[in-house]
């Protein structure tokens, strides 16, 4: 007897992302600062990845034509919003957050090294002055609000495209070959 198998990374990245968000939500809880900062990063990279995984390899892949992964992102959000009956707005939520969760993966992605001279004469303006682009982004607040919006947007997409949710997960299923 042979398997199907099917692996499919935006589920494993959403995956990542939850346990990195309940990490996030525990510290937060029980008081624990420590990396709590890299634990909310790691969290926006993985819903970042998980989102280009579910828009290219999953959605685009399996509902469009000729599907194109190589173009950008905008244009391959408006089409699989397109076969899933959603209007892409960049203003709107959960179309908003996807978006900033966009720009902030391309900030880290594909960041330049900032290096700048100040005349800080404290610990906390100096603190200020070394804030990277993406810091303001590094709450528990805001990991919440956009792993949600994923989530609804996910949603959104496997209705309107009439994909159950037993047909994203990665799986093995025993066929007759």
């Amino acid at each position: 007897m042979g398997h199907r198998i099917r692996v499919y990374p935006h589920n494993d990245l959403f995956n990542l992302a939850h346990y990195q968000r309940e990490v996030v939500n525990n510290k937060e809880s029980e008081g624990v600062e420590d990396a709590l900062k890299l634990d909310c990063l790691s969290c926006l990279i993985s819903l970042a990845f998980s989102v280009e995984a579910l828009v290219n390899n999953f959605v685009g892949h399996k509902k469009i034509k000729k599907w194109q992964e190589w173009q950008n992102y905008e244009k391959k959000l408006n089409q699989v919003c397109g076969v899933a009956n959603l209007t892409f707005d960049k203003n709107i939520d959960p179309f908003k957050t996807l978006w900033q969760l966009k720009e902030l993966r391309d900030l880290i992605a594909h960041g330049k090294p900032i290096e700048l001279t100040t005349t800080a004469s404290t610990r906390e303006e100096l603190r200020r002055a070394m804030e990277c682009p993406w810091d303001r982004n590094l709450t528990s607040e805001y990991i919440n609000h956009t792993y949600d919006m994923v989530k609804q947007f996910e949603k959104q997409l496997f209705e309107n495209c009439h994909i159950l949710v037993g047909h994203t997960l990665t799986s093995a299923v025993g066929c007759g070959i």
